[in-house]
């Protein structure tokens, strides 16, 4: 299949689009930290396209995202069956906080259009500390998961020390878990950023490189599944 195919292909895909949107809007922002230092005071035109391009690319995946919070509540109740204690209780945690962001960020997005009168600032840091939490307790579990990944791989090879090749299951389970770690970890400067803690310039920069995962991650759903090495 072409690439001009494949792209279609990919961009009818909700949540791959919304990785497009995602990329184009934290790289908007990184362009904009670079141009004004993180001050506010530089102005001009290309600031200002970059700041409309920004805010109307935060605004439609906002839209985009209308409804999850009630998916990720059913994946909340899901997560009771792990059966790993640990990594239950980091995923109910991270999936139950992650459905609490999105619903307040569904209330942001209706305040943000003018529907409705709410104190955007206050609500926004409570969408940003459930967002943290959500995060901080996802990229724990991802931590377990590939220790566990890990050891299951060192007994194998114990078992199999005549062969060498690792088996397709482990290598595809290792490289979602390791991908799926770097992208929290770089997504948790967004909350941490948007909440003062650290540089915005850091979090869009984190905010383009997780982007730019979940953009492949995708890309292998959808597009070109990865190849184990055989």
């Amino acid at each position: 299949m072409s690439l001009s195919k494949n792209l279609i292909k990919f961009n009818t895909q909700t949540a791959a689009r919304d990785k497009i949107f995602r990329l184009a809007q934290y790289g908007s922002r990184l362009i904009l930290w670079q141009l004004t230092h993180g001050s506010s005071e530089v102005k001009g035109e290309i600031i200002s396209r970059l700041t409309k391009l920004e805010g109307a690319l935060g605004l439609s995946r906002k839209l985009f995202r209308l409804g999850n919070c009630v998916d990720l509540a059913y994946k909340a109740i899901d997560a009771l069956s792990i059966s790993h204690p640990g990594i239950r209780a980091l995923m109910v945690t991270s999936q139950t906080m992650k459905a609490l962001w999105l619903f307040i960020d569904h209330f942001l997005w209706f305040g943000k259009i003018g529907a409705i009168k709410i104190d955007l600032v206050l609500w926004t840091r409570w969408s940003l500390r459930a967002w943290l939490v959500c995060l901080a307790t996802a990229s724990l579990a991802d931590i377990i998961q590939i220790l566990h990944t890990q050891n299951k791989l060192r007994q194998h090879r114990k078992e199999n020390w005549q062969n060498t090749t690792v088996p397709s299951n482990l290598q595809i389970q290792i490289r979602t878990l390791r991908m799926n770690f770097w992208r929290d970890v770089c997504d948790l400067f967004l909350p941490l950023g948007g909440l003062g803690y650290t540089n915005p310039g850091l979090s869009a920069l984190c905010g383009v490189i997780s982007s730019l995962i979940g953009f492949q991650q995708e890309w292998e759903r959808h597009i070109k599944p990865f190849q184990p090495k055989t």
